[in-house]
Order: C-alpha cells, then sequence, then structure tokens
C-alpha cells in the first residue's frame, strides 16, 4: 500500500503545470462557493484576490492530505511488528516523519522536470508535517484501542 500510495503521488506530479492548476482549480471554485455565498457578485478584481487566496490554501491541504495518507501507511505499517510498537513513540513519529521528507524531496525534485511545475521547499516541510500529524493520530487512536483491550482483559 505504501508503495502504491507513493506513486499515486508520483502520478500527482507527473501532471503538467497547466494540468495540476485546471485540478486545483476545479476545486478551488467549489470552495470559493461554499465559503462565500456571494462570489459571483463581487467585482473581478476582488474575485481574483479571492480566489488566489483560497487556491494556495486548497493547494497545501492537498500537499498536507496526500502525505497525511502516506504517514498512515507508513505508520500503521510500523505498527504491525511487537517490536517497534514496544519502541518510545516518538521513534516512530521521527521514521514517519523522515520517510515523509524524503520522499517530499525527491517528489519536489521530480517536479523539476516536468514542464510547468517547480519545486518548492515550503512543500516539503507542509508535507512533512502532514506525515507527522497523521502518525500522531493513528498511534493515539491506536494507544486508545489497546488500553480497552487490556481493560476489557481485567
Amino acid at each position: 500500500l505504501i508503495i502504491g500510495w507513493m506513486f499515486i503521488i508520483f502520478d500527482f506530479s507527473a501532471d503538467d503545470g497547466d494540468e495540476s492548476q485546471t485540478l486545483s482549480d476545479k476545486i478551488t471554485i467549489k470552495v470559493v462557493h461554499i465559503l462565500k455565498s456571494d462570489y459571483d457578485s463581487m467585482p473581478r478584481i476582488e474575485q481574483k484576490k479571492y480566489f488566489n487566496k483560497v487556491s494556495f490554501v486548497v493547494r497545501k491541504i492537498g500537499h498536507f492530505g496526500e502525505y497525511g495518507i502516506l504517514g498512515l501507511l507508513v505508520t500503521g505499517f510500523l505498527l504491525t511488528f511487537e517490536r517497534i510498537r514496544s519502541l518510545k513513540k516518538r521513534y516512530i513519529f521521527l521514521f514517519t516523519t523522515l520517510w515523509c521528507m524524503l520522499y517530499a524531496l525527491t517528489d519536489e525534485a521530480h517536479q523539476l522536470f516536468v514542464k510547468g511545475r517547480s519545486a518548492r521547499i515550503g512543500d516539503v516541510f507542509v508535507d512533512m508535517i502532514g506525515g507527522l500529524v497523521a502518525a500522531v493520530i493513528l498511534v493515539a487512536i491506536w494507544k486508545k484501542i489497546n488500553r480497552r483491550k487490556n481493560y476489557e482483559k481485567v
């Protein structure tokens, strides 16, 4: 699953700048209309400013989400090993974050070779944080489930 998801991320990054922007714009316009019901009646220049602000956030949420899923998959994989589960959780968080960071770096480097795309170090940080947040959430859920199981055994 991890490798499959990495291929999906790679495929998103292989879209040229126009394809990527078109997908982002389709999502952004839906979000804009949800957030601002009077968007269509705004002056054109205000629409453009508002759209660009929302587009930036939508794109960053996309990065966060892609790598959040990767973080869930990596952490879930690590938690399947009893020896790893017994380690301090910070090591799981560290490994997951490093995995996401390294893949994000290669992903951004890949985008340097795609027409209309560029590499942004800020995106690597968003990606890393997405992976880390997902790891923290999954470990918290895992701990809660295991506490319940241990409580029920008593």
